[in-house]
C-alpha cells in the first residue's frame, strides 16, 4: 500500500511539474509571437533573424511555399510584409518537449497594395506557427497562413 501511495504521489508530482513547465513555455512563446508581430510592423529584420530559424519556411497567403528565412526577408524588403496593423490572436498552444505549435487568427492592414489586399484594407487570416527549441533558444521553423474569405 505504501508503494502505491508513493507511486501515486510521484505521478501527481510529475504531472504538476510538466504542467508548470508547459505554462512557462506557453508564456514564453506568447511573448515571442508578440515580439515577432512587432518586429514585422517595424521592419526589424535583426529581431526577425533571431526569431526565425535559417531554414524557416512559410506556406504563404499567396499560395506559395517560401523555403528559407532569407527569402521571407526578401519579400519584406519588396513591401509584401509592410503593415500598419498586425493583431495576432493565439487560440491554442500545444507544447511537446522541444516543439511548440501555435494556432489562431490575425488581422492585418497593409501599407501598400499587394496581390492579396489593397493598401488600408483589413485582411483576416488563419495561422499555424511551429517553434523548436535549438541550443536553448526558441526559433520559429515553419508557418502556414491563409486568408479568411469574407
Amino acid at each position: 500500500m505504501t508503494k502505491f501511495i508513493l507511486l501515486a504521489a510521484f505521478t501527481v508530482s510529475t504531472f504538476a511539474t510538466n504542467a508548470q513547465d508547459n505554462s512557462k513555455t506557453e508564456t514564453e512563446i506568447r511573448n515571442l509571437e508578440q515580439r515577432g508581430a512587432e518586429a514585422v510592423l517595424k521592419g526589424d529584420t535583426n529581431t526577425l533573424k533571431q526569431l526565425w530559424a535559417t531554414e524557416f519556411m512559410v506556406n504563404t497567403p499567396r499560395n506559395e511555399v517560401t523555403a528559407t528565412r532569407d527569402s521571407i526577408l526578401t519579400l519584406q524588403k519588396r513591401g509584401l510584409l509592410d503593415y500598419t496593423r498586425f493583431d495576432k490572436i493565439i487560440e491554442r498552444i500545444q507544447v511537446q518537449e522541444n516543439l511548440v505549435i501555435t494556432m489562431g487568427h490575425e488581422i492585418i492592414v497593409s501599407k501598400t497594395d499587394t496581390p492579396a489586399v489593397k493598401a488600408g484594407q483589413i485582411m483576416k487570416r488563419r495561422f499555424t506557427n511551429i517553434w523548436m527549441k535549438k541550443n536553448g533558444q526558441w526559433q520559429q521553423i515553419a508557418r502556414h497562413a491563409s486568408i479568411i474569405c469574407q
